[in-house]
């Protein structure tokens, strides 16, 4: 008998899927379509999300967001295949309708709202209680979980194709040789990374091709005018600018950031302490809403030249208004942020860990969303998205970068396909010479 591989990160407790009970009602229209499609993903990915449960005093487990999976599941069993225990996060309320409103602030992407429901009138819950819910979650993925202990690898049978990372050196790109140019697009499995200026309308459009992003997280020039502490002293494109010149830019780069970003989609920024109020200043001219500061505590400081070691970099976070912003965690994460650094930079000077990016990618969307990153760098967005199920829309100024970026992926992910769009042509990986 097959089996569906079932995926609980998070160590949740677990039953079978039959045991799981309805109580959405009539709140979602069926969608055999959809139902198939999500079948169709289960079976090829495995399944990779908790079911949201209200557990009744008597112990029952009511689905408060996971009614189109169970049903999904249930088909898959019919049709044969076998279906471990499923893994399920339970929710805090103190009655059934407390549960019902719940759903209300839930949202599958598997499954169309009735708008002849009934649900909420049979448990009296009126309109202005269902419009100050303001959390679109499509599928709460595992809560709870420390986020230094989450095994961020492509499947949990797997060593992470970081750790070999670590030992497999990628060659640092040659600058004055490198294979990429502006213009180029390279295809990397989902994900496309295009060699260019951020600034320019014509790259970002040559990129996106129309789509929209549900996030962005991204690591623009700091304006330390930094050199890489390697051998290779790698420096940094717009990195040693005029205070009023790099104000100037960051208006210009968060201008064309906010213009391919749904209404609703989150942004993380990280930067400088030194330039804070440029970052903030720049950040909400161009229209985003400013939410919080997040800190990234690294395990070891980079030794400098001012009094206080730097052991920390803030991340701006916000949002683009006009919409509920997405947040598809719980409500006990925090501002801290405490994970490794990389052991070695040596692809780009500011090298991000994997699984710092992963952090704020699972927190703020869903698996298939589209993530941006503007200043991709060594490329670490983008294999975060690869890790978690995200597509990558990425531009990188420095042909270089865009170079090692490329290698990169290629070890990670050596069965992914790559291909390069060069004035119009679509190259083969062995056409490209890199």
């Amino acid at each position: 008998m097959r089996t569906i591989t079932v995926y609980n990160l998070g160590n949740l407790p677990t039953a079978d899927v039959a045991e799981f009970i309805e109580l959405q009602e009539d709140f979602k229209k069926p969608d055999e379509a959809k139902l198939q499609n999500l079948q169709m993903i289960i079976i090829e990915r495995g399944f990779k999300y908790a079911f949201t449960v209200w557990e009744s005093p008597d112990g029952k487990k009511y689905i408060i967001d996971a009614h189109q999976r169970k049903a999904a599941l249930l088909a898959l069993r019919k049709r044969g295949w076998n279906i471990p225990p499923i893994p399920f996060q339970p929710i805090q309320a103190e009655n059934k309708k407390e549960a019902v409103e719940e759903i209300a602030a839930f949202n599958s992407s598997f499954g169309t709202m009735n708008p002849d429901t009934l649900l909420f009138q049979q448990y009296e819950i009126d309109k202005d209680t269902l419009g100050s819910f303001s959390l679109p979650f499509e599928a709460v993925a595992f809560e709870n979980v420390d986020m230094g202990s989450v095994d961020y690898g492509v499947s949990a049978t797997t060593d992470d194709p970081e750790d070999s990372f670590e030992e497999e050196e990628i060659k640092v790109p040659d600058y004055d040789k490198a294979i990429s140019k502006t213009g180029d697009i390279w295809k990397l499995g989902e994900h496309r990374l295009i060699c260019g200026d951020c600034q320019s309308k014509r790259v970002v459009d040559a990129l996106m091709q129309g789509a929209k992003a549900d996030l962005c997280v991204t690591d623009p020039p700091y304006n330390v005018s930094y050199v890489g502490e390697t051998e290779d002293m790698m420096t940094i494109d717009n990195d040693d600018m005029s205070n009023d010149e790099f104000l100037s830019f960051l208006r210009q780069v968060f201008k064309s950031i906010k213009g391919v970003m749904k209404p609703g989609a989150g942004i993380y920024v990280f930067h400088a302490d030194t330039e804070g109020s440029n970052f903030r200043r720049a950040f909400v001219e161009a229209g985003f809403k400013f939410a919080q500061c997040c800190i990234w505590v690294k395990s070891s400081f980079a030794m400098g030249r001012q009094d206080y070691q730097w052991q920390h970099e803030p991340i701006l976070y916000g949002w683009v208004p006009g919409a509920a912003h997405r947040w598809y965690s719980d409500r006990r994460q925090t501002t801290i942020w405490p994970f490794d650094r990389p052991s070695r930079n040596a692809i780009h000077p500011t090298m991000k860990p994997i699984p710092l990016i992963c952090y704020p990618i699972q927190n703020s969307s869903k698996q298939r969303d589209i993530v941006v990153d503007f200043f991709s760098g060594s490329g670490s967005t983008l294999i975060a998205c690869e890790k978690t199920d995200r597509i990558c829309r990425a531009i990188e100024i420095d042909p270089g970068y865009v170079d090692a970026s490329v290698r990169r992926y290629r070890q990670l992910f050596p069965e992914s396909p790559i291909t390069l769009i060069r004035d119009g042509r679509e190259l083969s990986f062995a056409e490209t010479g890199l």
